[in-house]
């Protein structure tokens, strides 16, 4: 079935495309048949995490959208009920969108469990394939996606147990005095055995440290990921008193 791709005047017959929504459809389909019967709890996953990728879409990929397009998807969204994978065909997936969801959305405000973390790199990746096989994908974003997919396996779960890590630190060690005390989303900038230096560049650019933690949790970390903490100074060093979402940083722009 064909759909117009809104945001180009002028449409003619070669301009009749998928929209985002039919060819994830499309994707499922054949997961699917790919892993029948005895497979159904994987594929429930494949829903599960599609599903979430399209809430993604909907919510936040318009940020990433040229003048045109976003004034075209405001009146469509606005006048006609139209979501961003109801209006946008499958060129509009891209690097920055599979990156932007696997960081900030599935890491920061998706709650789950490990397995399916590593689930949805699992079946992101195999949805970038898909999406290149089936020329719905061009090469150049195809290959830039590969690239962050190859370092995201490993560098999701691995944020998520930098979390759980501190977490566990943090309950196993109460503070209960402290000189001073910050919050925000600190960038790791040096890692020691044992102590972590970070920055907070958004709002107040004062750097901190170093932040006593254990040598697994520093053994865990990694320069240039961001960690949302709160911690209080105790002497000459920081100790953490509470924690939020860890996440690596982003390579594309989004």
């Amino acid at each position: 079935m064909k759909y117009y791709i809104f945001g180009t005047s002028d449409l003619s017959e070669d301009d009749l495309v998928k929209t985002i929504e039919t060819v994830l459809k499309e994707f499922l389909v054949e997961q699917r048949q790919l892993l029948e019967t005895e497979n159904q709890e994987d594929y429930r996953d494949y829903e599960g995490i599609i599903d979430l990728f399209v809430q993604f879409l909907n919510s936040y990929a318009y940020l990433n959208l040229g003048i045109e397009d976003a004034e075209l998807f405001d009146d469509l969204y606005n006048n006609a009920d139209k979501e961003y994978c109801d209006i946008f065909g499958p060129e509009y997936i891209g690097d920055s969108e599979v990156e932007e969801f696997l960081i900030n959305y599935m890491l920061r405000e998706v709650l789950t469990d490990m397995d399916f973390l590593k689930a949805s790199v699992k079946v992101i990746s195999e949805l970038v394939n898909w999406l290149h096989a089936n020329g719905y994908m061009d090469d150049e974003e195809y290959n830039e996606a590969v690239k962050i997919l190859s370092e995201l396996k490993s560098d999701v779960p691995g944020a998520r147990e930098l979390a759980i890590l501190l977490l566990e630190y943090i309950k196993s060690r109460p503070v209960n005095k402290y000189t001073e005390e910050l919050s925000g989303e600190f960038l790791i900038d040096e890692i020691e055995p044992g102590k972590l230096r970070l920055s907070e560049d958004l709002i107040l650019g004062q750097v901190v440290g170093p932040v006593i933690v254990s040598q697994e949790i520093s053994s865990k970390a990694k320069v240039g990921w961001t960690v949302y903490l709160t911690v209080g100074k105790t002497g000459n060093t920081w100790k953490p008193l509470a924690v939020g979402s860890a996440y690596p940083s982003l390579t594309s722009e989004f």
